[in-house]
């Protein structure tokens, strides 16, 4: 076997090392460039802007003098602004098949035709701070009542991968068109991130009205928003359909298993004479918080008086599956169903059925109910300090219990820190029959206890972060 020699230690010299870092700095930046986004401004001067073909108006530069070669793909910033040609707004046909872009920016009112899908892999920001006010009519003026407008003309028109950000310093008022030519009647808005709504400023005129199926719709009957959160900040947002059909928002995790959540409030209402339903899903891992006002008290919450006479959307179905719903409504919810995850929910008008399969109730306030339907094997609740200082707490009231259940065997009480109360839970009235369903508090000096020794674990485990 042949000796192997002693290999010794390379040692490069200064200038070799130099030479050989900014060789591989250069390679990285070359391979970084390659999958650089790029920014596409929009130029597009008449009403039938088609970017369909590579002669388009998408410009490099915001002065509109560098023409792009190719039309948008995976790594364009789609850029909307004032500087299109001075129209006071843009309108742009999308048809390309497959259609994907990194992100959109339009500071200017925006008019997108969608005869085919359009993916959108990170944020979409819009801009807008209009004078006029929304109007469920149908006005042909770009500029008019319309900050931002999509003709959805294929059923999921638009995914967006990050957030949608609608922001507006006075009025912003969104416009969906379901169905122009095809003959489909429901229609899908994906955001993966969060849909927010930012009313900036402290002045007190404006906000945000996002109508739902506009008053041109041809086929559209229902409109489906499936988000990653919902957020308001600055004023209640004004949620509404020009024509009668259902509207479902769907809380769910983003294709990587993020949930952004969010909190917002708003009223859900249209013109007299306008029938749509509210249905919500909550599949989320993260917390949302919704608050629905009732638009008869919509000059509470900034809307003036231009709510006034409009009539509320019937709220169908509440389903939480996963995550923390917290649920605070004026209006009155038909069903509620709780089968994973931990609800919070209140409201002085009465659910008319509710349907525990499972999952955690936060305990907001009494529950005031028709029919009551128990199917879990095991549900808890949790009550907070203030909760317990009473000795009992009704947690449900009901006209109607649809199967007799074991109260205790069932259902567990639950302070804040998790720890579990004992206690029992007493189940007056029987199947068939009204009652209401109680938690006996246990003597406060166990309570203090618990709280106590919850409070001091707390207290150990921040300083042994430290």
């Amino acid at each position: 076997m042949k000796n192997i020699p002693n290999i010794k230690k390379l040692r490069l010299s200064p200038a070799f090392a130099i030479a050989f870092a900014a060789a591989a700095i250069s390679s990285l930046c070359c391979a970084a460039s390659a999958s650089a986004q790029e920014s596409y401004y929009w130029r597009g001067g008449n009403w039938g802007g088609d970017f369909s073909t590579n002669d388009a108006c998408w410009y490099a530069d915001p002065e509109g003098t560098e023409l792009r070669e190719s039309p948008p793909s995976s790594t364009s910033d789609l850029i909307f602004d004032a500087n299109n040609t001075g129209m006071p707004h843009v309108r742009l046909d999308q048809n390309r098949g497959g259609l994907t872009v990194n992100s959109v920016t339009a500071t200017v009112a925006t008019e997108i035709n969608m005869t085919n899908s359009m993916t959108v892999l990170n944020d979409w920001s819009s801009y807008v701070s209009a004078d006029t006010k929304y109007s469920p009519a149908y006005d042909s003026g770009m500029a008019a009542g319309k900050s931002l407008r999509i003709v959805a003309d294929t059923v999921n028109f638009l995914t967006v991968g990050g957030d949608m950000t609608l922001s507006t310093d006075k009025y912003f008022t969104s416009r969906f068109r379901l169905g122009n030519t095809n003959s489909q009647s429901a229609f899908t808005l994906t955001v993966g991130g969060a849909l927010n709504f930012v009313k900036n400023g402290s002045d007190t005129v404006g906000y945000h009205a996002f109508d739902m199926i506009a008053s041109d719709s041809n086929t559209g009957t229902a409109f489906s928003l499936n988000i990653g959160g919902l957020s308001s900040s600055g004023k209640a947002v004004y949620m509404t359909t020009a024509k009668n059909g259902s509207i479902s928002v769907n809380f769910n995790n983003n294709p990587s298993g993020a949930f952004a959540g969010g909190s917002f409030e708003g009223v859900f209402a249209a013109d007299s004479g306008v029938s749509s339903q509210l249905n919500i899903m909550m599949n989320g891992s993260g917390r949302q918080e919704m608050t629905i006002y009732k638009a008869s008290n919509g000059s509470l919450h900034g809307f003036e008086n231009d709510l006034d006479g409009k009539a509320d959307m019937s709220i169908g179905n509440l389903t939480v599956n996963n995550g923390e719903f917290v649920m605070n409504t004026e209006v009155a919810v038909e069903n509620l169903y709780l089968s994973g995850g931990r609800l919070k929910f209140s409201s002085a008008e009465k659910v008319g059925g509710m349907t525990i399969d499972g999952g955690t109730l936060l305990f907001g306030g009494t529950i005031n109910v028709g029919d009551l339907t128990v199917a879990a094997y095991s549900a808890d609740v949790v009550f907070s300090a203030e909760d317990l200082a009473a000795h009992e707490i009704t947690v449900f009231e009901f006209d109607y219990l649809t199967d007799d259940f074991d109260a205790n065997s069932v259902f567990s009480a639950y302070n804040e820190f998790g720890q579990e109360l004992g206690g029992r839970f007493e189940l007056t009235g029987e199947m068939g029959g009204s009652g209401s369903l109680v938690y006996v508090v246990p003597e406060p000096a166990a309570v203090a206890a618990f709280i106590g020794a919850a409070a001091l674990m707390f207290a150990l485990r921040r300083g042994g972060r430290r």
